[in-house]
């Protein structure tokens, strides 16, 4: 089967999305049903799939420092094989290297000499520089990141957990626009079935106990937190 003719059937085969993120009760399908239909995939596409949803779901990856988990991931996103693809997940994992530099300087944290803050993106150099700024001198190109931390400093994990859930929702919709029965439409209909599902199974008050003990814990945990994972 043509891959065009295979990801046209799979994605005709899948139930349209809402528009609204928080309009949902439950993902329009269950995981055991999309997976199923991703049974269609090629396998080199399953395998970049599976190799995003590992880079995007911090629990399954390796153990190790800060310094291991950024190298495996490094790794693991140099090996994805459509640019496309691969930016989508650099800016997700941008997005989470600025929101644990936020945490980290919420509980007080600085930057050790000899111990570069770890993390993904070409910002990193301005995160360092402009630490003690609110928004790390970012806030004429990253709006959210002043509103973000603004949320942190008042101790509200749900406003910003929709924060950052609109945020991805919002740059997912956008990425999808000229895709619809190709690879990343796929990637990208799975990647907002997960918001779905961590919108609709979020738990208030799990989160702030999470976000009390996130303050208080290292980046990995950070990263969990940020699958809804911890």
């Amino acid at each position: 089967m043509l891959p065009d003719c295979r990801y046209a059937m799979l994605i005709g085969s899948l139930p349209p999305q809402p528009m609204d993120l928080f309009g949902c009760r439950l993902p329009v399908i269950s995981r055991i049903q999309l997976d199923r239909r991703l049974a269609l995939l090629a396998q080199k596409d399953a395998a970049d799939l599976q190799r995003i949803e590992g880079l995007l779901h911090w629990s399954k990856m390796q153990g190790g420092d800060d310094a291991d988990i950024f190298e495996h991931g490094r790794r693991e996103l140099d090996s994805i094989r459509s640019d496309f693809l691969r930016d989508i997940v650099a800016w997700r994992l941008e997005l989470r290297t600025l929101l644990s530099a936020l945490r980290r300087r919420q509980a007080g944290l600085q930057p050790a000499p000899g111990q570069p803050f770890c993390g993904f993106g070409a910002r990193l150099p301005l995160i360092r520089h402009n630490w003690h700024k609110p928004d790390f001198g970012l806030g004429h190109a990253l709006p959210w990141i002043s509103q973000a931390q603004q949320l942190m400093a008042q101790h509200q994990p749900l406003a910003l957990d929709k924060l950052l859930l609109q945020l991805n929702w919002h740059y997912y919709a956008r990425l999808n626009l000229g895709h619809y029965f190709d690879f990343p439409a796929v990637v990208l209909y799975v990647l907002r079935w997960d918001l779905i599902h961590r919108w609709a199974t979020y738990d208030g008050e799990l989160a702030v106990a999470r976000f009390d003990e996130l303050v208080e814990a290292g980046l990995a945990a950070v990263q969990a937190e940020l699958e809804g994972t911890a």
